[in-house]
């Protein structure tokens, strides 16, 4: 159980900084999108995630711990992490400079080649149009 409280606050700590690149850390989805990603897609129990961002846990935390954490997690795990950061940058349907910059420096951290940030990128996308539809014109 530890582990998982680990591995949720790393992402939620990969989240936050996500949203702070936005400008935004209150937009409306970015909280609910991160809760959903860590128990869809990582497999977190919702106690891990409760426990996991619990001001103790993660305000005691910088990006360079982030980076770290991210840089000696497995890489099918790494890129799940990067997945769902661009998630969460997407989630506006564009991409600011900042939040181009913490992808990036997310994935130099898990030394992810062009090709595996190129699917992360594609995986972010089709979740953000699950979680948020394109209505379709007429």
């Amino acid at each position: 159980m530890e582990q998982d409280i680990e591995r949720a606050t790393l992402w939620f700590l990969t989240a936050r900084g996500m949203a702070a690149a936005s400008g935004d850390i209150a937009v409306d989805s970015q909280p609910s999108a991160a809760g959903l990603f860590a128990q869809a897609v990582l497999g977190l129990s919702e106690d891990a995630c409760i426990e996991g961002k619990s001001p103790a846990r993660i305000n005691r935390l910088s990006l360079i711990d982030c980076l770290s954490g991210v840089a000696a997690l497995p890489p099918e795990t790494q890129e799940k992490f990067l997945t769902g950061a661009l998630m969460i940058a997407l989630l506006d349907r564009r991409m600011d400079a900042a939040e181009v910059r913490w992808a990036s420096v997310l994935a130099s951290a898990m030394r992810l080649s062009t090709q595996r940030v190129e699917e992360c990128c594609l995986g972010a996308r089709i979740l953000t149009d699950m979680l948020h539809p394109v209505p379709k014109t007429s």
